[in-house]
């Protein structure tokens, strides 16, 4: 499997987590602790921490409507061995394939027995959420 390949089977998986609201697939994607820079500060979350993130999460996005979580993974390139960086553009849309909410995330992922996520940056995503005035 090519390198470029590997990123998007893994962000497959991810979003596949994601569409099926699989809160514990989703957290065995992360680091056992994933950083979040944010604009209000910097912060870091243990998997568990996260897994129970991901419940809320979910939960806030079908309380917006959203049906259908896409992604498309824009870039990707290996930083250093095992190290990879990745842009990807998710679209959340309702039951009849409505726009609800787009935005870019930018990771680092760190490869061990698979890809997983390191550090994300979400400023994209709580910007669109700001905007339709449902702020995460």
């Amino acid at each position: 499997m090519t390198f470029h390949s590997d990123i998007s089977a893994f962000f497959a998986d991810y979003v596949d987590a994601f569409a099926r609201r699989d809160a514990d697939a989703l957290s065995e994607l992360w680091e056992p602790v994933g950083l979040f820079p944010s604009p209000g500060g910097n912060f870091a979350m243990p998997r568990e921490a996260f897994r129970a993130h991901c419940v809320t999460l979910m939960d806030f996005y079908r309380r917006q409507g959203v049906a259908r979580p896409t992604g498309e993974l824009l870039s990707a390139g290996e930083l250093f061995p095992g190290v990879a960086e990745a842009r990807m553009a998710y679209r959340m849309e309702g039951e009849a394939g409505e726009l609800i909410a787009e935005w870019e995330h930018v990771y680092i992922l760190r490869r061990s027995d698979r890809w997983r996520v390191s550090l994300t940056i979400a400023d994209g995503e709580m910007a669109a959420w700001a905007a339709r005035g449902a702020g995460l």
